[in-house]
């Protein structure tokens, strides 16, 4: 009788484990790309991920960085992340005008092996909800978790500096550009061009170069952009049968649009115009202005 009573005890026991074990949740970073803010995880195994489910990777039971499952394969899923705890250490200092706090700031990088959690689905399943409440309990201090951290983090990721190279036409004279980005809504360029310009009876001709600053509005080199810029052009003015050249400076005021096909292969295109300050002998009438008209294909890095 009592082996009996061991026997059912172990096998009750073995059950309740396996029941357990049906239902825990296990997903981890695999691989990190810091450039474009992108992690790949492995599957939950209580039910694959799905695109738009909203996740964070925690370490030592606090979120440190929240996103967005935007692709999924056999074995992993892809996440962009969009938020990252920041951490503020505070200590005391002192210099010659007494004590005084200083405080620190960090934001803690997601590394290979550490855990991710649900925080919202999409699309909604029954066992997903089973799920996250049985892991928050479970794993992250019971009732006595924060909940929704990932609707507090409101810290953008750092910034990653990006470079464009674009090629294209301004009117029908070609231009090569480099940017650079320095925040994320902000970048510099170098831009050699070319000229070739009727006017009336005349025309002008040269090359020349214009150093710009860019204003993009949706984030590092997409979306609206405006742009002004300060060049230098050798020019050759011809008039009738009279012709000379100089060195004079130009600006240059344009407004556009950015679209990305991928990571890396983008389109510009933008209207505007430029001023130079042109200076000839030959009679030629010319008030300076020249419309701008362009259109590019970029790869950015």
């Amino acid at each position: 009788m009592k082996k009996g009573f061991l026997l059912f005890v172990f096998l009750f026991s073995n059950l309740y484990l396996q029941a357990q074990d049906s239902v825990s949740l296990y997903s981890e970073v695999i691989s990190i790309n810091a450039k474009e803010k992108t992690l790949k995880i492995t599957h939950d195994n209580s039910a694959p991920w799905t695109v738009d489910d909203s996740v964070c990777v925690t370490r030592a039971s606090k979120d440190i960085a929240c996103g967005i499952v935007i692709s999924t394969e056999q074995d992993l899923a892809t996440v962009q992340i969009n938020s990252q705890l920041e951490e503020v250490n505070q200590d005391t200092a002192a210099d010659s005008e007494g004590n005084y706090t200083q405080l620190t700031f960090d934001y803690p990088t997601p590394q290979k092996g550490d855990s991710i959690r649900l925080v919202d689905k999409s699309p909604s399943v029954g066992i997903r909800d089973l799920a996250s409440e049985l892991k928050s309990n479970q794993e992250f201090g019971g009732d006595k978790l924060t909940a929704k951290v990932y609707d507090h983090l409101k810290i953008p990721a750092p910034f990653v500096p990006e470079s464009n190279l674009t090629a294209g036409f301004n009117l029908l004279f070609p231009t090569v550009e480099y940017q650079q980005t320095f925040t994320d809504h902000s970048a510099v360029g170098v831009m050699p061009i070319f000229m070739n310009y009727s006017v009336g009876d005349g025309s002008i001709k040269g090359s020349g170069c214009f150093f710009n600053y860019h204003y993009y509005s949706d984030g590092p080199l997409q979306g609206y952009w405006g742009k002004v810029g300060l060049g230098i052009y050798g020019l050759t003015y011809n008039y009738q049968t009279k012709e000379d050249g100089n060195v004079v400076p130009a600006l240059s005021v344009m407004v556009g649009k950015r679209l990305f096909k991928n990571n890396n292969l983008n389109f510009g295109f933008g209207a505007g115009g430029q001023y130079i300050f042109a200076n000839t002998q030959t009679g030629l009438s010319f008030n300076g202005f020249i419309p701008s008209l362009v259109v590019d294909v970029g790869f950015a890095f």
